[in-house]
């Protein structure tokens, strides 16, 4: 079946690349990763913050610096925020067909974003339905929702990574916190890792892998403010990385 089939057999129509939403014909849902993700993990993501479907707005929120405040970028999240608040029997169908074109690979649910929409029940359950359907995929996404960080516990090929660790506070922040968190969790016999990309630009998630797999995921604060190799407690985190 060519593209255009496939997705007509969804009940989108489809054309160069493009579907038709309310009569208005805009990008295929999910992108193809950049250099953070790898160009072979493609992307979902929303309006960051609570302005979008975020319970709240973080300092230091790498999803509201940067690249995500590029004019283009917010206006593609604001329609991506449009469609799961107003149709998401259309965001089910579209996601559904463009994953059935693409045969095979990894989803990054909310690169920016959460679950916090108009239904969040609903558009979780969607979520869980997609990945569900799709075992040929491996999903992972983050939450600050505690009545989300097992939405996929009963599914292989999914997994949600804690964005707030209960007793602890945020995955991510300076070095010498990421350093106190991973040693509680650790002592906890956690299944816990620290993410490279805080040291290393050439590691993105097309060649980890351990968002998918693993519950708790440490980063080290990326904002345009904060220099981690410049934090004094740079060198020991480093190595505890290095080590993992």
């Amino acid at each position: 079946m060519t593209k255009k089939q496939i997705y007509a057999a969804h009940g989108i129509e489809f054309d160069h690349d493009r579907v038709l939403f309310h009569g208005e014909w805009i990008p295929e849902l999910l992108k193809s990763g950049n250099s953070k993700t790898g160009k072979a993990v493609y992307t979902w993501s929303t309006l960051p913050g609570t302005r979008g479907t975020c319970v709240c707005d973080c300092k230091g929120c790498y999803a509201a610096t940067g690249f995500y405040r590029m004019a283009s970028v917010v206006k593609a999240l604001e329609l991506n925020t449009r469609i799961v608040n107003t149709d998401i029997d259309f965001f089910y169908r579209a996601v559904s067909a463009q994953l059935e074109t693409i045969g095979s690979g990894e989803i990054r649910i909310h690169a920016a974003g959460d679950f916090k929409t108009a239904d969040p029940a609903t558009y979780a359950a969607t979520w869980h339905k997609i990945v569900k359907e799709n075992p040929s995929f491996l999903f992972w996404t983050y939450t600050k929702m505690p009545e989300f960080e097992n939405l996929f516990s009963d599914l292989p090929n999914g997994n949600i990574v804690k964005s707030v660790i209960n007793g602890i506070g945020y995955n991510f922040g300076h070095c010498d916190y990421i350093i106190s968190t991973y040693n509680k969790l650790r002592a906890m016999n956690a299944s816990v890792y620290i993410c490279r990309c805080g040291i290393d630009k050439s590691q993105h998630c097309a060649n980890c892998g351990h968002c998918a797999t693993v519950q708790f995921v440490l980063f080290i604060e990326h904002s345009t403010e904060y220099k981690a190799e410049q934090d004094p407690a740079y060198d020991e985190l480093k190595a505890i990385i290095d080590a993992q």
